[in-house]
């Protein structure tokens, strides 16, 4: 079972849950970590938890039971939930919303559990991003690539497009849109082109294209292929996810 970090307090009115799936990088967040230093060395209130919707003993729904067990007798009244998702795929438009609905059948009126948008739909996403993009490219014209992982869930990809268009990049994806083979055909310019990994922590995935790269610049070689790294846990993203999880205290 994921643990639930830190440990409740007593006599809290409102907790916020952010949602992960299931990557220890991410533990980075919790007790004593990001969330805590850009909260000037303070635990946030209202404190956060971690629940995973995969690679866990118990089901996501039950994790959720489980914490509101825990937290009723200390008088919470709510749970917020912010999924940690880049895209609107079937995790995200299938498998939470049913497990949070089967927690709120569980839990009764007990207490309420309010899910707020997933990460990859906040406005300053992109701003977030553009930093990252300027730190891998060395060129002012380069070209600019949004590798996600992509979905096959009917409109899945159009949030990463609209991210990547605003970021004056292309997008490619993993499985479930065009590959970064085929965007890589398309640039008919040599010269520089910055791919960055639109996921949020490094992992088999992460090191699967890192492998792909150095194949595609076999195939590619008019072009240099600069690969970035995933968002990963930093104090930015860690400070614009308190605030949003704050916005409820």
């Amino acid at each position: 079972m994921g643990q639930f970090l830190p440990r409740p307090r007593p006599l809290e009115s409102k907790k916020g849950l952010a949602k992960r799936n299931g990557a220890e990088t991410w533990r980075a967040y919790y007790s004593g970590g990001l969330l805590t230093e850009v909260n000037q060395g303070k635990q946030l209130e209202p404190p956060v938890f971690s629940a995973s919707l995969e690679a866990q003993a118990l089901p996501l729904h039950q994790q959720l039971v489980n914490l509101a067990e825990n937290l009723i007798p200390q008088g919470v009244k709510r749970i917020v939930i912010l999924p940690l998702f880049l895209l609107m795929g079937v995790h995200t438009c299938e498998d939470l919303p049913q497990a949070i609905a089967q927690a709120k059948a569980e839990l009764g009126n007990s207490i309420s559990i309010h899910c707020l948008p997933i990460l990859g739909v906040y406005p300053w996403l992109p701003a977030l991003l553009e930093k990252s993009f300027l730190q891998y490219q060395n060129q002012p014209q380069a070209e600019r690539i949004l590798l996600a992982h992509g979905s096959k869930r009917a409109g899945g990809n159009l949030a990463i497009a609209t991210v990547a268009e605003k970021l004056g990049a292309r997008a490619a994806y993993w499985k479930g849109g065009i590959s970064l083979n085929t965007v890589l055909g398309e640039i008919k310019t040599p010269g520089e082109v910055v791919i960055l990994p639109y996921f949020l922590f490094a992992g088999g995935l992460t090191d699967l294209i890192r492998k792909e790269r150095e194949q595609l610049q076999l195939v590619h070689g008019q072009l240099r292929l600069q690969l970035g790294e995933p968002l990963g846990p930093q104090p930015l993203l860690a400070q614009l996810i308190a605030t949003e999880l704050q916005r409820f205290n």
